[in-house]
Order: structure tokens, then C-alpha cells, then sequence
């Protein structure tokens, strides 16, 4: 079977969220299953590894015929193939952000006429607009419904050269995942819980009623994680390397994260790394983070995201410099550090499609504390490898702390790195879906 992925990023090559970490590692598992799997993205200036070019190829975009220089690579048995639709495309996401991803799908569909594969596999809205126009069976994942694809009518039309239909248009607009949703055969989210979730007012953001249409093909595929990539007892960013059985080693890095960050040695950590947005819900840790540190903890936090979140954070470290650290930045090495060196992990998602940092946390030994909602539900065991708290509000987070500092820590680390995170069990489910697609 040979299933080409269609997305926005993927590492090793371009990496904003999550996703780049799903298109890094299921093509390997699938391989690893016997599927023979390909990743198309975009080719961003950003890209500064390598690539092998491959010619040309021709589609029509915007009323003119058009040529896309089409670039190669492999990585870890996995055939990448870039498509350069615009020169001047520096990274995901760049406005005009529409404009580019339905020239990208467009060019995609040409290519694939060339091809010899069985199914499509889409991802998220970026390539929702192929699922309609390929010529193979599509699998279209969810991996956060928040963001659809939204645009005019009149530019879409004048764009691709199709007038949209009612399958296309929701509330007037034209809204390109929508259309993948009833195009394709099978529709997958990042979590159980969360194709659950997306069918009710609340977490549907106005396609719930699209989704209850097609809840029968419908389905919930966990993400996994890389258990090598994250493994403490080989990670070269921890001072000190440990396992479940030696738990007491786990110490040693948060007394160095402690000393570095210069926080009260005597004290607990509460750790996160995030992006600092609406949806990860660190607004409401915000509300009532001195009350958090009257419990008796520090607290180390790793993100950026919206300018007041920063601020705020940035003030309550200057308010409580020893016991509160924050730096706004994507630091690798650091992050490991917090996943290996801090006590107990906060998670207060107000919507989690899946989340990756939670499995992390458990694989480190350091209990998360999370909101049940999404993947955070489905993969933390409130009292046994973390703690889930229902209310999103300031003192939903207060109580999660609290009744997490109640608890013996040791067991809960010890359970945590002992489940299995690992991609084989989710690319065995998802070959299941593309077998029942092609039947």
C-alpha cells in the first residue's frame, strides 16, 4: 500500500506545532507496518536542508497555467517531496496564507496524476482542498478544528476556477475543511475523546452539526510519540540520565534546573512548556498564580504566544524571583530540562485535540496536572499517573495543584513512565482505516 501524506510541516524539515511531530513519526511507523509512505509539503525558503531536484510540474492557478518545481529527499525510509508553488514562501503559515495552500493543493493534484499510489492522507485544512479533487480514496485528519480555511466565495472561485458548492460554503463563506469532512472516506481526530468533543456546541466551532452528518466514519486515532527522541535515560540535555528504577536520580536534575534558575532550592516544581494562547489556558493560571505559590512551590514556565500572557508572566517572575522563572522562547535544551527536572507539569487546556507535552511529562516521571478535556483525558489517569481537573477557571487550576500536592508523587512518576505512548499501536489502527477506505 502507498499512502501520500499531504501537509504543512513535518521535521525534519520545518517544525511550528504539533503536527510536525505527527509527519516526523507516523510515515516511520507505517513504514515500520508495511506501508510505503510519502510526505508532500510546500517548499519554504526556511527548508535549509538539501533537496534533490525532480523537475516540474504544471497546474492551473488564479486563470493561468503555472509551474512548480517539485524537490526531493528521504529520511528515516520515508520519501519527502517538496513543492515550490511560491519562491518567496518563507515559512508555514505566512499570509496570504489561503491564497498560498489552494495554490499548494492545486499543485499537489497535478502531481499526484503522475503517481502511482492507493490513498491520500490529508492533514488538517492546509490540505483540505485535494481531499476534493484527488482521484484516489482521502483520509482527512483533524489535528485542531479551530483553524478551517476560511475565504470569500468570490476569491475562491477566481482562484481555482470552481464555483463553490454547498458542501464548500458555511455561513456564506467557503470553508476548505468542511468540504474535506464530507469528501473524504474516512475522517480521523488526534484523540477519542476529542471526536467526541467536536460534535457538541461547545468544541464543534460551527461544524458540529457537519460532524454529527458523518459520525459513522468518524474516528479517534491517538497521536503517539517518539520514545526515542524522548527517553531520560538516554536524553543528552539531562544532566543526569535516569529510568523508572532509579527514580532517585530524577532529583539531581531539579536541584540543577533549581540552581540555574535560581528558585528556592527547598521547594517543588511546578513545570510547563506551551505556547501561550487562549486554548492552552495559562490566562486562568495567570488569575491565580500567587495563590499557586502560597502552596509551597515554585514555578518554571517555557513559552511565547500572545503579547499580555508574556507580560504578565514576565512580571509575576520579576514579582517572585525566587520563585517563579519564565523565558519567553523556544529553547529545546531547556524544555528537556523542565520535562526532566521539575516535580509535577501543568497542562490547563481549555481544549486539548491531543497534546504531546503530557505524554512527555509521564515519560519523564513528572506527574501531570491537566484539564479533562481532549487527549489530556485519554491519556492522563486522574490519581494514577497525573491529576484531571473538569472546571476551566483559575480555581479549577488552584484545586488541581492543590489536590496534586495531597498525593504521593513517586507512584504516580513511576506509573506514568511505564505506559506506552509509542506510534506502533496508532499506525496499525491507522492502516486498518486506509484498508476499509480502499474497500
Amino acid at each position: 500500500m502507498h499512502v501520500v501524506h499531504l501537509a504543512a510541516e513535518a521535521l525534519p524539515y520545518v517544525k511550528v506545532g504539533g503536527l510536525a511531530d505527527v509527519l516526523g513519526s507516523l510515515p516511520r511507523a507505517l513504514a515500520a507496518e508495511g506501508v510505503r509512505a510519502t510526505v508532500v509539503l510546500p517548499r519554504y525558503r526556511a527548508i535549509a536542508r538539501a533537496l534533490e531536484p525532480l523537475g516540474e510540474v504544471r497546474y492551473r492557478f488564479a486563470g493561468a497555467e503555472r509551474t512548480a518545481r517539485v524537490w526531493g529527499d528521504e529520511a528515516g525510509g520515508v520519501q519527502y517531496r517538496f513543492l515550490e508553488v511560491d519562491p518567496d514562501w518563507d515559512a508555514p503559515y505566512a499570509p496570504p496564507e489561503a491564497e498560498r495552500y489552494l495554490r499548494f493543493n492545486l499543485a499537489v493534484v497535478a502531481w499526484l496524476e503522475g503517481q502511482a499510489h492507493d490513498l491520500v492522507h490529508a492533514h488538517d485544512w492546509h490540505a483540505a482542498y485535494a481531499v476534493r479533487r484527488a482521484a484516489r480514496p482521502a483520509v482527512f485528519t483533524i489535528h485542531n478544528l479551530a483553524f478551517q480555511g476560511v475565504l470569500e466565495p468570490e476569491a475562491f472561485a477566481r482562484l481555482t476556477g470552481e464555483a463553490p458548492d454547498a458542501e464548500l460554503l458555511e455561513g456564506g463563506r467557503v470553508n476548505l475543511m468542511k468540504g474535506a469532512i464530507l469528501a473524504a472516506r474516512w475522517v480521523t481526530t488526534v484523540s477519542p475523546r476529542y471526536a467526541r468533543e467536536i460534535q457538541t456546541p461547545e468544541f464543534g466551532i460551527g461544524l458540529e452539526e457537519v460532524l454529527r452528518s458523518v459520525a459513522p466514519r468518524l474516528r479517534g486515532v491517538l497521536n503517539g510519540l517518539d520514545m526515542d527522541a524522548w527517553n531520560p535515560a538516554t536524553d543528552p540535555h539531562l544532566p543526569q540520565r535516569y529510568d523508572a528504577d532509579h527514580l532517585e536520580r530524577k532529583r539531581r536534575n531539579r536541584v540543577a534546573l533549581l540552581a540555574v534558575l535560581r528558585l528556592d532550592p527547598g521547594l517543588p516544581a511546578v513545570g510547563a512548556v506551551t505556547r501561550l494562547t487562549w486554548q492552552k489556558g495559562f490566562d486562568l493560571v495567570l488569575e491565580v498564580l500567587p495563590r499557586i505559590l502560597d502552596l509551597g512551590v515554585n514555578f518554571v514556565l517555557l513559552g511565547t504566544g500572545e503579547a499580555e500572557l508574556e507580560r504578565g508572566f514576565a512580571e509575576m517572575a520579576r514579582r517572585y524571583p525566587r520563585r517563579v522563572a519564565f523565558r519567553a522562547a523556544f529553547d529545546e535544551v531547556r524544555a528537556h530540562r523542565i520535562y526532566g527536572g521539575a516535580d509535577y507539569f501543568l497542562m490547563p487546556s481549555r481544549y486539548e485535540p491531543c497534546g504531546l507535552a503530557q505524554m512527555i511529562a509521564m515519560r519523564y516521571g513528572t506527574p501531570p496536572i491537566a484539564r479533562a478535556t481532549g487527549g489530556l483525558a485519554d491519556t492522563v489517569e486522574d490519581g494514577v499517573t497525573g491529576v484531571l481537573f473538569e472546571e476551566a477557571s483559575g480555581e479549577g487550576v488552584l484545586a488541581g495543584v492543590r489536590r496534586m500536592l495531597e498525593l504521593e508523587a513517586e507512584p504516580l512518576a513511576r506509573a506514568g513512565m511505564t505506559r506506552d505512548f509509542s506510534w506502533g499501536p496508532r499506525a496499525r489502527e491507522y492502516v486498518r482505516l486506509y484498508e476499509e477506505a480502499l474497500r
